[in-house]
């Protein structure tokens, strides 16, 4: 018995040494598995850039809307840092023809009459025409036009709420008046001047009427915000048209028809009078003293990530390029390897030698996932250390991951070399398989952006175990998952299954 366990030691270990060996003599190739993925990443993160490309945008505007133009000359450079303004034109076809020709990106083309419209109940609509083909451009665009229309309205309203504000300057002196006039009635009641107090009476409704009438145009916006905040505090909009009701009221109950005997009654209801005229005074100035862009944009998002390091675009893509680099080499060095063994006579030495073909399996397995690891190791310092991709797991989690995905796609890469005839062929399989995982691995498009019934051919690819797995170590500090690992290594097992069976068909004798 232990001469057996003997003899397989040593048939697995003399094809662990070939082929790390047979790598071994190729330096330069040794070396580009080493530095090329390297370079691949710090390309990739000196050369990319996380922010939204700027447009040159050329607007059409009719040649009679002189105080448009003028105002978009005014504004246009101050909407945003995304629109590069190129000027304004009269001829939609000269737009156009810059358009085709690329010297523009987007012509933004103003409706005529764009009061009338909006008189009519009528949005003013302004397209926008591009000549993009991107999908992702093309959607791009769209946000591009409803962000600035979002801003275009809301300086709009700004500015409406601005002119609401200098209104109130009016309110204050009507407020003004009217407190006089109560006080003048005062005196007319105190002298017993009937006549005069009729006439300041009749003044003061016709001033109370008007206060109500100004004041309540004035608050409208002003209680949306206070409906959408919840709140009945600061300006609150209900107590002042509380007091003007109330104004109205006590104004019209007065009664000076007989100032000799109501002189009492009527001089506290003067006294309430103008103590409800004096908190209006204050209540109005609280809303006069508010900020106009609080106004119209009282709420305000700020996103922030639980996250205890900052993750750069480049930190985010190491750990799906890693996967797919590991996958690839993985494939690429099984796919060669019985293909080769074929193509120079070793199988036909294989047949007729004690060596089983689960050993001659095992042995490659085991060679080439010593390889692999050492590379995988050399990468993943090289990225960490070199680039400053964070670590925040733990590595016997990434060890465990790592293993689990060459694991998994050597067993690929064997099958494709037994299948295939030729090296050309076998890599032509390997690149197959490489395009596959980086369009449905989740490398560069998010899974959940496929469709599901395609989203199936992303799981058939361990990249994309590796990927999740990989991201969720390196950049959240997760454990490994272990449904996922489980499933690369399920995925390993059934191709080491297949390919056993299949060299085993090969090397049959007879």
């Amino acid at each position: 018995m232990v001469r057996k366990i003997y003899r397989f030691l040593v048939r697995v270990s003399a094809f662990l040494g070939k082929e790390i060996f047979t790598v071994l003599r190729q330096p330069m190739l040794a070396l580009t598995l080493v530095l090329g993925p390297f370079l691949i990443l710090l390309l990739f993160g000196l050369g990319f850039r996380n922010e939204p490309p700027a447009l040159r945008t050329l607007f059409v505007v009719p040649a009679e809307e002189d105080d448009l133009i003028q105002r978009i000359e005014a504004e246009a450079n101050t909407l945003g840092p995304q629109l590069i303004f190129m000027g304004i034109t009269h001829d939609r076809a000269e737009a156009t023809a810059k358009l085709l020709r690329r010297e523009i990106d987007v012509v933004a083309v103003v409706p005529p009459n764009g009061a009338e419209l909006i008189r009519n109940s009528q949005p003013v609509v302004i397209e926008l025409e591009h000549y993009e083909i991107d999908p992702f451009k093309i959607d791009y665009v769209n946000i591009f036009g409803q962000v600035y229309a979002d801003e275009i309205n809301r300086r709009v309203l700004r500015s409406v709420t601005q002119q609401g504000q200098q209104e109130t300057t009016t309110v204050y002196d009507s407020l003004k008046n009217t407190q006089a006039t109560v006080a003048e009635l005062r005196t007319a009641l105190s002298a017993g001047d009937e006549v005069s107090a009729q006439q300041h009476k009749q003044q003061l409704a016709g001033e109370v009427n008007l206060l109500a009438l100004t004041v309540g145009a004035t608050l409208g916006l002003t209680e949306g915000v206070q409906d959408a905040m919840g709140q009945n505090e600061n300006v609150d909009t209900q107590n002042i048209l509380t007091l003007l009701s109330a104004l109205r009221d006590d104004t019209n109950a007065l009664d000076v028809s007989n100032v000799s005997t109501a002189q009492d009654n009527e001089v506290e209801k003067l006294d309430k009078i103008e103590g409800d005229l004096a908190d209006l005074e204050a209540l109005l100035g609280e809303f006069q003293s508010i900020d106009a862009d609080v106004l119209i944009s009282p709420f305000r998002s700020e996103a922030k990530s639980i996250s205890p390091v900052q993750i750069r675009p480049s930190d985010f893509f190491a750990p799906a390029v890693i996967a797919l680099l590991l996958q690839h080499l993985s494939i690429t060095l099984g796919a060669l390897s019985i293909v080769q063994e074929h193509q120079r006579g070793a199988m036909e030495l294989f047949r007729v030698s004690p060596i089983s073909a689960f050993e001659t399996l095992l042995g490659k397995y085991l060679s080439y996932m010593l390889f692999a690891g050492v590379l995988a190791a050399v990468l993943t310092l090289m990225v960490i250390y070199g680039l400053g991709v964070p670590m925040l797991g733990q590595w016997l989690s990434y060890a465990l991951t790592v293993a689990g995905l060459v694991f998994a796609s050597l067993g690929i890469g064997f099958v494709i070399s037994l299948v295939a005839k030729t090296d050309s062929e076998a890599v032509q399989y390997s690149m197959i398989v490489l395009l596959t995982s980086v369009f449905f691995s989740g490398a560069f498009v998010n899974l959940e952006s496929l469709w599901q019934p395609v989203r199936v051919v992303g799981w058939l690819m361990p990249a994309t175990y590796g990927i999740l797995l990989l991201q969720n170590i390196m950049l959240r500090g997760f454990l490994a998952n272990a449904v996922w690992l489980l499933g690369l290594t399920a995925f390993g097992v059934g191709f080491f299954m297949l390919a056993w069976l299949l060299l085993r068909r090969l090397m049959a004798r007879g």
